[in-house]
């Protein structure tokens, strides 16, 4: 109940009571009145009206204890509600415009400006969405950028050729080969067939053997969006348990690698995983790439935890939503991500930041 109704309710009272006061002592006035002197009258009318006054300054002073416990309560739930919503387009921009200024930096000293190259094989709307994105992301921060549109109908040596001819291309300094392919291609002889070194997506086995080594190499672009989001909020991860709900070679594998590599204690729940809202509630840092809308509510969640959700799903009304239930779990953690504008907007710039790199190793 707000605090206006509080009073006008109190108000209501007040004026019901008054009413029944101050008529009970009239018509009691008017009973007796032939047996009263002026004096007793007034003492009568006097007493109604100081009853009535009373009351009403009661009524006052429990509406004032109302509004005071009821504003209380509101504050302990707007406190509940203080976790902090880490928007990763936020530091997406942040980290865009650190990129702008250090390929300024390279265009003032006369070096080269790095590269990304994107192969794209179909029209797949998706598919072609994000390569635009990718495009334009390019852009915004003065990279290099090319992008090689192949038929639909376009055969795995056809590809594999392209792919060739763009890891002898000295111009180019990343691969991007965007997925999911058209069913009749093999996708994992088209990663495999990217120079490692040019594999800014970090698929290729070589990089996936390094990040599990512990060696330096590309790391997928989402996993280490994350790490950064992470890293961005101050979030100490040496010596915190986390948990990562999804074992995919995508998310799921390569952030909990990141995350140990960071010196957190991890665990990885699936789809076989026995009592995993009990793991789960255990996480200082909870992962959630499960790919199913709104699994995760505040059952699985830690008082004070901290929120990667890293799903993209569609509900009934065609809104984006999460893997986590944003407005159920809210209440209850320090941090967490949003659905959109939470851990999206870090995978292409991640994408940018591994070009940039793969430029400058090339270099020596």
């Amino acid at each position: 109940m707000t605090r206006k109704k509080i009073i006008y309710t109190a108000l209501f009272w007040f004026a019901l009571v008054a009413i029944v006061v101050l008529g009970f002592t009239a018509y009691t006035y008017f009973q007796i009145k032939d047996y009263l002197n002026s004096s007793t009258s007034f003492v009568v009318v006097f007493v109604g009206i100081i009853v009535t006054l009373a009351l009403g300054i009661a009524i006052a002073g429990i509406t004032a204890f109302v509004v005071v416990m009821n504003k209380d309560k509101e504050e302990v739930k707007e406190e509940k509600k203080m976790a902090t919503v880490i928007y990763g387009s936020e530091v997406a921009k942040e980290l865009k415009n650190e990129m702008t200024m250090e390929i300024a930096k390279r265009m003032d000293e006369g070096k080269k400006i790095p590269t990304l190259c994107v192969i794209l094989v179909g029209n797949n709307p998706a598919s072609v969405s994000y390569v635009t994105g990718k495009e334009k992301a390019c852009k915004e921060v003065g990279l290099g950028s090319k992008m090689i549109h192949l038929d639909e109908n376009t055969t795995q040596a056809e590809l594999l050729k392209v792919i060739d001819d763009c890891n002898k291309d000295n111009e180019i300094d990343g691969i991007l080969v965007q997925l999911p392919l058209p069913s009749h291609l093999n996708e994992k002889e088209v990663v495999w067939a990217i120079n490692p070194e040019k594999d800014v997506d970090g698929l290729h086995p070589i990089n996936v053997g390094k990040l599990h080594l512990g060696e330096d190499g590309f790391v997928p672009c989402t996993p280490q969006g994350i790490i950064e989001l992470l890293k961005r909020m101050n979030v100490e991860l040496k010596g915190k348990r986390a948990v990562v709900i999804g074992r995919s070679n995508l998310v799921g594998n390569p952030v909990a690698r990141l995350l140990m590599n960071e010196n957190a204690t991890v665990t990885i729940c699936h789809s076989k995983t026995e009592n995993i809202q009990a793991v789960c509630k255990e996480a200082d840092i909870l992962v959630v790439a499960i790919g199913k809308a709104k699994f995760v509510t505040k059952d699985f969640v830690k008082e004070g935890a901290y929120v990667i959700d890293v799903g993209v799903n569609r509900n009934e009304e065609g809104k984006l939503v999460g893997d986590v239930d944003f407005d159920d779990v809210v209440e209850h953690v320090t941090a967490i991500t949003p659905v959109p504008k939470g851990v999206g907007p870090m995978t292409i710039t991640m994408l940018l930041k591994n070009t940039i790199e793969a430029c400058k190793r090339r270099e020596g």
